[in-house]
Formats: structure tokens, C-alpha cells, sequence
């Protein structure tokens, strides 16, 4: 079971709705309900194997709150098409290094921030943090 800590809870309540509307994304429900409850949060536990590399760290989730640390809106414009009207990948968490965890093509990535390199994570939100181990 995750135990997450450090969450901030979101100040508006719709802040992931209005995202999904600015930018014609659908958040996967699972990942919607999961940041409603713990904006923010640092799960525990939070290593995950990616391959071969094993024991990498989910760092958390990025916060939906303006002003926050570690916000969405600090890293979103990264990731909008060139018209600015959609998001090329869905970014909702960061590793300890930087690196971000997105929602692509509806399944979990890892994008390397120094490379611009994606490897694939889980087939859905759930299944990545059903993953996650000590």
C-alpha cells in the first residue's frame, strides 16, 4: 500500500479539468483521482525498475497549484505543441534528477530531460503504482 506524504492540497479543486480543457488532453481517471487526493505527494514507497536499470525513484507529483514547488505550470509549456493548443506528452510527476513521468498515448513514459530520450514505464497509471517497491 502507498503511503503518500508532503501533499498539498489543490486550492481550486477543477485545477486538472482545466488543464484537460486548455489543452483538449484527457487525463487518464486513474491519474486524475490519484492527484485530486494527494496533489503534490511523494509516494512511499517510491522505487520502480525501468528495465534494466532497477531501483529508480519516483519523486513525486508535480503539484496543480500555482506558486507551489515543483508546480505543472513551472513545466508546461515544455511540452506544448508548437500552436500551443495541445501537449505533446502529459507531464505529472518528477524524478530526484529532474527527469519527468508523463502520460503518453495513454500509457506511463520517463522522459530523460538531458537527452530528450522516452522509455516506456507501465501500460496505465495504476499499473506504475503497482509497481512501485521498497
Amino acid at each position: 500500500m502507498i503511503e503518500w506524504k508532503y501533499v498539498s492540497p489543490l486550492k481550486v479543486g477543477t485545477e486538472v479539468e482545466m488543464l484537460e480543457l486548455k489543452y483538449f488532453n484527457p487525463i487518464p481517471a486513474d491519474l486524475k483521482k490519484c492527484i485530486k487526493q494527494n496533489n503534490g505527494g511523494m509516494p512511499s514507497p517510491s522505487k520502480f525498475d525501468l528495465g534494466k536499470k532497477k531501483d529508480m525513484v519516483f519523486g513525486g507529483l508535480l503539484s496543480f497549484n500555482k506558486g507551489d514547488d515543483d508546480s505543472i505550470y513551472d513545466f508546461i509549456g515544455e511540452f506544448e505543441t508548437a500552436d500551443k493548443t495541445r501537449l505533446a506528452m502529459f507531464p505529472f510527476g518528477l524524478d530526484p534528477f529532474g527527469n519527468f513521468f508523463c502520460i503518453k498515448d495513454n500509457k506511463v513514459v520517463f522522459l530523460d530531460h538531458e537527452s530528450n530520450d522516452i522509455y516506456p514505464v507501465a501500460n496505465t497509471f495504476t499499473e506504475f503504482l503497482e509497481a512501485l517497491h521498497a
